[in-house]
């Protein structure tokens, strides 16, 4: 966890560093058009294709379908801390539905059985954001930004005659996006970020158990088209890929939970609410 504070504390002073060391084209400032796209209330409509691997000795755990969704952000990019152009943002997204499952019941006299059913999944993903815009040029800025965020996971495998999952973890780290003014109404933007996954933990009621995960990683890339429609009506859309790792936990009353890995591929498009 001290790692991941210092490396957070370090992004944050490279941030106020890169603002400080770019003074020719802080005068000028940040772009308008990327100012009223990164200052703005959204809501949009989501579609994500999410493929999970849990691993065994000779066996493993798969699910995968697509899920729909929605997301629900607010942004602001102004005037903060004696610098001109800082940027503060949340985001929230869920997503819910019926997954495939394949994989393996642990904890029954006939060891590891075969299990195939379809589960219903829900995802909850909140992140907030912190960081500063530098100009490179007049049409161009790129926003280090530091994150701290929060997810979950829980699922009904089997219906009535399954079992319910509940995982939770906290995430930080840090990361940087790219915005292009490519007029003075469309701005596309790229952006990439690193994050620890930190406290997380698997409960599993019916079973009567429960565990912990260790420190592990998640990564994110996205693409995204912000349309200004007129002084404060925006529709934008985006593409995000995103990966994550849960660390295994300790057996605790005759079960355990392997180390996974997670894709998460998701489309976005959607409304926002603009401050002129």
């Amino acid at each position: 966890m001290a790692a991941v504070t210092r490396n957070i504390l370090c992004a944050l002073g490279l941030a106020l560093a890169l603002a400080r060391l770019a003074p020719c084209a802080r005068a000028q400032g940040v772009n308008p058009a990327i100012a009223a796209a990164e200052t703005r209330v959204s809501l949009g409509i989501t579609a994500t294709g999410y493929s999970y691997h849990e691993g065994f000795d000779n066996t493993s755990d798969q699910e995968s379908g697509v899920l729909p969704g929605f997301s629900l952000g607010a942004s602001r990019l102004g005037p903060a801390l004696g610098l001109p152009d800082v940027y503060t943002g949340v985001v929230y997204d869920f997503s819910g539905g019926a997954l495939g499952y394949q994989g393996y019941l642990q904890g029954t006299s006939q060891g590891l059985v075969p299990y195939d059913q379809s589960e219903a999944a829900r995802f909850n993903h909140v992140e907030v954001q912190l960081g500063v815009a530098v100009p490179l040029s007049h049409a161009v800025s790129v926003l280090p930004f530091i994150a701290a965020g929060y997810q979950s996971w829980s699922r009904n495998i089997g219906g009535s005659g399954g079992y319910g999952s509940f995982y939770h973890a906290a995430l930080a780290g840090f990361g940087a996006k790219l915005d292009y003014a490519a007029t003075g109404r469309l701005v596309l933007s790229a952006s990439a970020e690193g994050l620890a996954v930190v406290g997380g933990g698997v409960s599993a009621p019916a079973l009567g158990f429960s565990g912990s995960f260790g420190t592990s990683g998640e990564e994110a890339v996205r693409l995204g088209a912000d349309w200004r429609l007129d002084n404060v009506w925006h529709v934008f859309a985006g593409l995000e890929m995103r990966h994550f790792n849960y660390a295994a936990s300790k057996p605790s009353n005759g079960f355990y939970e392997p180390t996974s890995s997670t894709f998460a591929a998701r489309g976005e498009m959607g409304v926002a609410f603009g401050f002129p």
